[in-house]
């Protein structure tokens, strides 16, 4: 029975709970490579290409910035600033130095490092806005094969712990002598709750793992 409840298990896991069922409950939608996931319009990753085409086609990268930004409304807590400054004359690199950092995210930190450096002006620039955004995307689809990973993780250990338990609770049913052991001797208590203790420190170690890798 136990190791048929294994197979069941196991087959369920392997065939059913896949990555990809993980990412369709997680985002709502099927997993892709990040070469094909369509991003959220607005993402900093689709700023910093916007702003990239802006310089292609001849504007300067401070110029480039502030009309880009008008069309990034949620970006507007970061954006904001630094347009103003650009308005009043200041160039990229001063009006980014003259900003507060305090809400800035990770992803935000970097497009703003590379449109500082960027801002000195030279050869490339168009490349290192498109290599950072690249950049950026990496970063996303890793976090979302992180949380899948982490899901799966407890996903398995969940339907894994419950296993011994059910194997347990059927020998007890089913074998008079096996629930006599286990129910009315000072050894057979022992062991249930051995196994208990085991089984709740497990998953609880695991879900620590888990959450510390989120």
């Amino acid at each position: 029975f136990g190791a048929m409840v294994w197979i069941v298990a196991h087959f369920t896991l392997s065939k059913w709970w896949t990555r990809r069922w993980l990412l369709n409950r997680l985002f709502g939608a099927s997993h892709q490579s990040h070469t094909q996931v369509p991003h959220n319009l607005g993402s900093v990753a689709d700023m910093l290409d916007a702003i990239a085409r802006e310089v292609h086609s001849g504007y300067s990268l401070t110029l480039a910035f502030v009309n880009t930004a008008e069309r990034f409304p949620n970006l507007a807590w970061w954006t904001e600033p630094i347009s103003l400054h650009c308005i009043r004359g200041h160039s990229l690199a001063t009006a980014i130095a003259d900003t507060s950092t305090q809400n800035w995210t990770a992803d935000v930190a970097l497009a703003t490092r590379t449109l500082s450096v960027a801002s000195n002006g030279g050869y490339g620039i168009v490349s290192a806005l498109e290599k950072s955004a690249s950049i950026l995307r990496e970063r996303e689809h890793v976090a979302h094969e992180r949380h899948a990973q982490t899901a799966q993780i407890r996903l398995s250990t969940a339907v894994l712990s419950w296993i011994p338990l059910v194997i347990c609770a059927w020998v007890i049913m089913r074998q008079s002598q096996t629930r006599t052991f286990l129910l009315h001797t000072q050894l057979g208590l022992f062991c249930i709750a051995i196994g208990l203790l085991f089984n709740i420190a497990g998953r609880k170690w695991i879900n620590r793992i888990a959450r510390n890798s989120t």
